[in-house]
């Protein structure tokens, strides 16, 4: 593994690969990245192949959100037929193919009752629903600007704050009531400073889902105190129990203060392909492409041709997916429910991820290097008395071949958490969780 050594630049509470002993170049490396860490989403990753390539184990991975079926079929036929016309090897239209811009603006119009879409002028196409982010992030804040993030929060939306010098400010939601909104909390966070509101809904991490009341409270709150509203919807449509997706893009009181990203990463299975999109204002958008040009000038044509195929085909393979994942979480939620003594949670009601809070763990202090307890001890208070999520994560896949992700990457509220996907296929989740299973029950002797 990764040869053990001294940690610097502040940003080692948030990386797997630090804790797990990572050093970090400084030499030469702008203090702006320094401050940055890959998502310990893809660390954990990255550190699981390490010790596959280094022992041969056999990794089940509860980690990053890939869901586990193909494509569909009359997705992955179109794209073959794009190769045969020429332009497909060329770049496209800097805010994307026209086409899909329409096709975006007619299934936004369908869903959420967004109404008078200018496809041309409100609608970029970008390199998944993190590039969309990424320009409304950097188009919105300048230096020392705060970004209020829900905690627990996507962990990247914390990185890519910071790397356009930005200030995440974390507002913790509410765990016992279903991970919600704590408005005094909201209110209490506001400076003069503060810009946006950043955040993914239906959540990742925590899989819950904001009400209609929440989000048009939100709105309200955005109003009073001037912000920009960045939302992330990746998974509008993995919703479960028949629990309603709404958007603050969908009320007319915040068509000029909104930036709604999304992707077809998850709705088509095409997370690979890399193509997502941002609607905006016009004079918001007009900014976005000046950092997407930047950036990477246009997504990638083939992908936008995907994308193409998969809003004017056929739907009924989203109803598929949906069906199954909601298969998974009950089949997971099972599982944890098993393993009781050591875990306890909220039912996600979308997405496909549990933040699950660990208890009663057979291990404590004595698995804790004296660096992270001080850390904890700043930061945490009393959790400082249980295991660090980043360590107890790193060992989870060490000794049980299983990846989970650390709760504190999602912010300071995550920490005494693991998150887990069940994007994965119902086997792999039944062995993961009898890896899990037989860990626990051998340490706990």
């Amino acid at each position: 593994m990764l040869k053990k050594e001294a940690i610097s630049n502040g940003a080692e509470n948030r990386s797997a690969i630090a804790v797990a002993g990572h050093k970090f170049r400084t030499k030469n490396i702008s203090k702006r990245v320094q401050k940055i860490v890959i998502s310990p989403i893809k660390e954990m990753s990255i550190l699981a192949d390490q010790l596959q390539e280094e022992t041969g184990a056999d990794i089940i991975s509860f980690g990053q959100g890939i869901p586990y079926f193909d494509t569909p079929q009359h997705i992955k036929e179109a794209i073959k037929n794009s190769l045969a016309d020429i332009d497909t090897a060329k770049y496209t239209l800097e805010p994307g193919i026209t086409e899909l811009r329409e096709l975006i603006a007619k299934d936004l119009e369908k869903r959420k009752g967004i109404l008078d879409i200018q496809s041309k002028k409100e609608i970029m196409v970008s390199v998944g629903c993190q590039e969309a982010v990424a320009c409304a992030i950097s188009a919105i804040i300048d230096e020392g600007d705060e970004v209020l993030l829900f905690s627990p929060g996507f962990a990247s939306h914390i990185e890519q704050t910071i790397q356009f010098g930005g200030m995440p400010k974390f507002v913790a939601i509410d765990e016992e009531k279903g991970w919600k909104i704590n408005f005094e909390i909201l209110e209490k966070n506001v400076t003069a400073k503060t810009k946006a509101i950043l955040f993914s809904n239906p959540s990742n991490p925590t899989g819950s889902v904001f009400s209609e009341e929440e989000i048009n409270k939100l709105a309200d709150f955005a109003i009073k105190n001037d912000l920009i509203v960045i939302c992330d919807e990746t998974y509008d449509f993995l919703v479960y129990d028949n629990v309603k997706h709404f958007s603050p893009a969908s009320l007319p009181k915040m068509r000029d203060r909104v930036i709604l990203c999304s992707s077809f990463s998850k709705r088509y299975a095409m997370t690979g392909y890399r193509v997502g999109f941002a609607f905006a204002d016009e004079g918001i958008i007009d900014h976005m492409l000046k950092v997407h040009d930047a950036l990477v000038i246009c997504a990638p044509a083939i992908s936008q041709r995907a994308a193409i195929a998969g809003l004017s085909g056929p739907q009924d393979s989203v109803s598929e997916f949906v069906e199954k994942l909601s298969q998974n979480r009950d089949l997971m939620c099972q599982k944890l429910d098993e393993l009781k003594d050591f875990f306890e949670y909220q039912k996600p009601m979308g997405a496909y991820y549990i933040l699950a809070k660990y208890k009663n763990l057979p291990f404590g202090q004595n698995l804790v290097s004296r660096y992270a307890r001080n850390k904890l001890s700043e930061t945490c208070g009393e959790r400082s008395r249980t295991i660090n999520s980043f360590e107890l994560a790193l060992k989870i896949l060490r000794e049980a071949c299983v990846i989970t992700i650390p709760g504190a990457a999602f912010g300071p509220n995550g920490e005494g958490h693991l998150r887990f996907s069940f994007a994965g296929s119902p086997q792999e989740i039944e062995e993961g969780f009898q890896r899990l299973s037989s860990w626990l029950h051998f340490k706990s002797k």
